[in-house]
């Protein structure tokens, strides 16, 4: 673990303008920096960096946080490789509290350096040794140039073996890490062999760049045809995606994926100026490559075979899709053809034809599902208990209830069918059109707007945080997600006087620091007048909110009373709901009492 002085010290230390700008192209706009948001397309410049708060945010997107936060996002780091990577750039030096977390953080480093020796090992191979010949010749007939090549880093572990022994003496490689990376193997307990041998190499790369793992295409007729690394410490075949660091600018820039389903795919496609591909690694999709795909772009297509394989493996898809809470979509190759054949054929045109033309996932599974059952009586039943299987595990309310009106337009099944064993999400933030009750969740919306609303202010004006700070019953008025940020806050302004927005957003969540890095941004060109006021006045609301809540428990506690005929318990609740009550008109005769101006 880093001490939280040195990542202090960093985070002073650091400029968040001249590290966002290793990336993106920075303009000063008034008090702050603009840019065209790195996470996903635009055209109009919504990326947001403020110097003096230490933070960034996109209004396009809705990314945001400090300079680590940004590394974070854009390199997929955990947040010790970002505090790191940081300090490296302005030549500081990083200490870790605690034995287990430097080893920890060391043994991974050390496991970096390994693979990377090795990447280059079998790279040197391909164009400097005479064994190269044949991977370069299998390449050249796959048609991958060297350039291609070189950009992905292909090597050659020939038959006879790539010397890996020697490397591992030369750079004093234990052969018990290379064991646990991969790379060889150990029979009956004493001899090592090379894991990889008559293999063109595809070495695994981190979003971050750093190497992971291996794959190998065998030369000649062995098998398996693929080999991929064993699980190690840095790979897990299940969230890991092959061609993401070469291509996620190119996703970036496009604002869409796709998915394949092999190396040489990747590399053909790249080849042919399509940017934007991965490949899962010998494994199906999973909804861990979605999660990972979906902090570059929502716009995932999954590219499959033309055959009943395909097709059916698409079916599937969805529920994963589902899953990492995204939609998706699928494209289908002609029979017979995958993406490398067919783009050396038909080029780029054809293929982004067949990407444009992508359907989406939801209405292609439900068309499969009604050919696979039928249309009888029994086979909408089964297909009504699958479809409502798939959507309980949609999280969004609103993407639900959408889903459940394409499966009724779609399938022709009542809305009731599905949503009567209650396992899909009812509507949510609206209300039917028979409805004359306001949905809860669009009472929910207008509280959280006034709690954001403070929490902004907080961060705006310190005399926001001191009114709050001086009112010790404010704190149970608020829900629990925006309640830990005012203590946050609070402590902060106690502890150190002033408000450091950066300081604070550290060990948030992504999601989180985003939300409260746009808060910071929000009401700069307010007069320090108008936000008292805005604050008093969301103060009222949420003061107001909270008696008519106490003011309904104690509605019950009071007919709980009658019914068990307890006479003082009775009388105690009225007399509280009477101090309720009066409280609650003294709020509303101030809210109309006149507001001098704010100045």
């Amino acid at each position: 673990m880093i001490s939280q002085d040195k990542i202090a010290e960093i985070r002073r230390r650091a400029s968040i303008v001249e590290v966002i700008s290793d990336h993106v192209t920075l303009k000063k706009a008034g008090r702050n920096y603009m840019g065209l948001c790195p996470f996903h397309a635009e055209k109009t410049p919504s990326f947001t960096v403020s110097e003096e708060k230490g933070i960034y945010h996109c209004f396009g997107c809705q990314s945001g946080g400090s300079v680590f936060h940004f590394l974070m996002n854009y390199d997929q780091l955990t947040f010790p490789e970002a505090v790191e990577r940081v300090a490296k750039r302005y030549g500081l030096t990083v200490e870790h509290d605690g034995r287990r977390g430097a080893q920890e953080t060391s043994e991974r480093e050390k496991f970096y350096r390994i693979n990377e020796r090795v990447a280059h090992h079998y790279h040197k191979i391909l164009f400097a040794h005479p064994e190269g010949r044949k991977a370069l010749d299998y390449l050249k007939a796959r048609g991958v140039d060297e350039a291609t090549a070189r950009k992905f880093m292909l090597g050659c572990a020939p038959q006879t073996g790539s010397g890996l022994a020697t490397l591992f003496s030369q750079e004093k490689i234990s052969a018990n890490d290379a064991c646990r990376l991969g790379l060889i193997g150990q029979r009956d307990g004493q001899k090592f062999y090379e894991k990889f041998f008559a293999r063109v190499i595809f070495p695994i790369v981190s979003p971050a760049g750093k190497v992971v793992a291996f794959g190998g295409r065998v030369l000649d007729q062995g098998l398996p045809k693929y080999l991929n690394s064993s699980e190690t410490p840095l790979f897990h075949k299940g969230s890991t995606l092959y061609g993401l660091y070469q291509a996620k600018e190119g996703i970036r820039r496009a604002d869409r994926v796709v998915v394949v389903e092999g190396y040489l795919d990747v590399i053909a496609l790249a080849q042919h100026d399509i940017s934007y591909a991965v490949a899962t690694l010998g494994t199906a999709l999973t909804a861990d490559h979605v999660r990972v795909l979906s902090r570059y772009t929502k716009n995932v297509t999954a590219l499959f075979d033309g055959d009943d394989a395909g097709r059916n493996a698409a079916s599937r898809s969805f529920e994963i899709f589902v899953e990492a809470g995204l939609l998706g979509r699928a494209a289908f190759l002609p029979k017979g053809d995958d993406p490398d054949t067919f783009v050396r054929s038909r080029g780029k045109g054809a293929l982004e034809a067949i990407l444009d033309q992508a359907v989406p996932l939801a209405d292609y599974h439900f068309s499969w599902l009604e050919q696979r059952y039928g249309k009888t009586l029994e086979g909408k039943s089964r297909i009504a208990g699958e479809v409502s299987r798939v959507l309980a595990k949609v999280n969004n309310a609103f993407e639900a209830d959408l889903l459940v009106r394409r499966a009724v337009d779609r399938l022709g099944i009542r809305e009731e069918l599905l949503r009567r064993s209650n396992t899909v999400p009812q509507r949510a933030g609206f209300a039917r059109a028979h409805d004359t009750v306001p949905s809860a969740n669009m009472q929910q919306s207008r509280d959280d707007v006034a709690e954001r609303s403070l929490v902004s202010l907080m961060l705006r004006l310190p005399g926001v945080v001191e009114s709050i700070a001086g009112k010790p019953e404010a704190r149970q008025w608020f829900e629990p997600k925006w309640g830990a940020v005012v203590d946050r806050v609070a402590t902060q302004w106690q502890e150190a006087g002033r408000i450091d927005v950066a300081r604070l957003l550290e060990g948030l969540p992504v999601e989180q620091a985003s939300e409260i890095a746009a808060l910071s941004l929000e009401r700069e060109t307010l007069t320090d007048a108008e936000c008292a006021r805005m604050a008093e006045d969301c103060l009222t609301h949420l003061r107001r909110k909270h008696l008519k809540g106490m003011k309904r428990e104690l509605r019950l506690a009071i007919r709980t009373a009658e019914e068990q005929k307890d006479e003082n318990a009775k009388r105690e609740r009225m007399l509280e709901w009477q101090d309720l009550d009066r409280k609650e008109r003294q709020l509303e005769r101030r809210k109309l009492e006149p507001k001098p101006p704010a100045r």
